[in-house]
């Protein structure tokens, strides 16, 4: 027989002869080489009673088992989960004798559980005397890993007028599952503004009184989902008289949602091109689209000028800024003073030499490739059915269209899922996959906002937030490109 540690041993002297001798304990059963310690039942302490979990996701059952006479197993069942596992304590450390057991078991639900699976799960955990304990956990497929999303959220740098001090704060929100609240947390005002809410998906619309004093306070809004998920962002408010905004924007759409639901490229970074003076080039695409300006890159809010239809200036008052018609498709130049209000639209017709890009003229770039047809696509990372940065044409190379009625637009469509990532140059076609010039890349900002020609800096991979079709738009007169989602 076999020692066990901690076993009972006998010892016998033997009268016949001078000769110690040892005897052992029948062997029969596992627990009868062991003695009684205390002879309680085992104890066992789950982590939890309930385990919310998401379909086809691993998780792991938790607990503390303790036993003053020794741990020799524990049991997991569950008929709804598939699931009947005994972990043999004796036989995994069978050279010590366990008393204090930390159990950790992975599982992964089958993917098609839903939200109102629900399967008992018995653990029961037995000592060396053959005593038992069983507790009952229920698992629930109603489990909520995924953080919520602010779809619109603040700038990162928000500049509120002395001249009317109030914040409007705007943002949206959604998550997968089930929003629970949102909190707008303005430590230097004492504001710290919590709104229930429910559903998948919330606008937030907050008006918030500033002092007149010139300032700058921090703010963090936090969104919560039903189970505790978090996601904050956070922005700093400026409380000035009208600054010279280093930076402003043309927005060709409607709605802050418009701002933040593209990948890159809305609105468009225009020129700054001297104390309160701005110029935006433009290609108008449709007739009718209105225009206005924006400091701030994902709202409309605190700050938009648009036209006065009282004084028929420009005005930085949100609620008062009208678009600026464009009535003719085509290209404009409009310039302005953000301190006079002044305005001046012009049509004008870019000097940029024209290129033909439909694959009916052909290049040589004089490295032994010969003459091929001359193209333009995007090469990099994160493009339907293409493979990783190739200029290939024939490789499947992401080949950009050239707009029959604008050679300088070029614009594709593709299919993206959330999630996916994207990053690419701008770059003429090449059947070894080389890079020749033309190619353009981008300004190094954190947003893409402007193309080089034959310069620049890699894009900044942009992530996909919801699903569905995506229009892909370069002007190189303009040197300008966005992502937009279209369906």
């Amino acid at each position: 027989m076999t020692f066990k540690p901690n076993s009972l041993r006998t010892v016998m002297l033997m009268a016949v002869a001078p000769v110690i001798g040892l005897a052992f304990q029948s062997c029969g059963d596992d627990t009868d080489d062991y003695p009684t310690v205390d002879g309680k039942a085992p104890t066992l302490s789950l982590k939890t009673n309930h385990l919310q979990v998401e379909p086809g996701r691993t998780f792991n059952i938790e607990g503390t088992l303790k036993d003053a006479d020794g741990l020799k197993s524990v049991r997991l069942k569950s008929e709804g989960m598939l699931l009947d596992k005994t972990i043999n304590l004796l036989e995994i450390y069978s050279d010590s004798l366990l008393h204090d057991y930390n159990l950790s078991y992975a599982y992964t639900p089958a993917s098609d559980w839903t939200d109102d699976t629900s399967f008992p799960l018995e653990v029961t955990v037995e000592d060396v005397g053959g005593r038992t304990t069983t507790q009952t956990i229920q698992v629930s497929g109603d489990g909520d890993f995924t953080d919520p999303i602010f779809t619109a959220a603040p700038s990162s740098e928000l500049t509120v007028l002395v001249q009317n001090p109030k914040l409007s704060l705007n943002a949206t929100v959604t998550d997968n599952k089930k929003l629970q609240s949102i909190v707008v947390d303005i430590p230097g005002l004492h504001i710290n503004d919590s709104v229930l809410i429910s559903g998948t998906e919330y606008q937030l619309k907050k008006v918030y009184d500033m002092p007149t004093t010139e300032t700058s306070y921090m703010m963090t809004v936090r969104v919560y989902d039903a189970l505790g998920n978090k996601t904050e962002t956070n922005s700093v408010i400026n409380v000035s008289e009208l600054p010279d905004f280093k930076k402003m924007y043309l927005a060709d759409v409607e709605t802050a949602a418009e701002l933040t639901s593209d990948l890159y490229g809305v609105p468009m970074l225009i020129d700054h091109v001297g104390e309160y003076k701005y110029k935006a080039l433009y290609y108008n695409k449709k007739a009718g689209t209105g225009v206005r300006f924006v400091p701030q890159p994902t709202d409309f809010e605190p700050i938009c000028f648009g036209v006065d239809e009282n004084t028929g200036l420009l005005t930085s008052s949100p609620s008062e800024a009208k678009p600026i018609v464009l009535d003719k498709v085509g290209y404009y130049e409009i310039t302005f003073n953000t301190v006079t209000g002044d305005y001046d639209v012009q049509e004008y017709t870019p000097a940029t030499a024209k290129l033909v890009v439909d694959g009916s003229q052909t290049k040589d770039y004089n490295d032994g490739a010969g003459a091929q047809p001359f193209m333009i696509c995007l090469a990099g990372s994160g493009l339907p059915d293409t493979p990783s940065w190739t200029t290939n044409q024939n490789d499947n190379a992401f080949i950009l269209n050239q707009d029959k009625k604008n050679p300088y637009r070029l614009y594709r469509e593709m299919k993206l899922r959330a999630g996916d990532k994207v990053s690419f140059t701008i770059s003429a076609t090449h059947w070894w996959g080389w890079w020749p010039e033309p190619y353009w890349r981008f300004d190094g900002s954190e947003g893409n906002e402007k193309n080089v020609l034959n310069g620049g800096d890699n894009m900044k991979e942009v992530e996909v937030k919801t699903s569905g079709t995506y229009l892909m738009e370069f002007d190189y007169s303009l040197l300008r490109s966005r992502i937009t989602l279209v369906k």
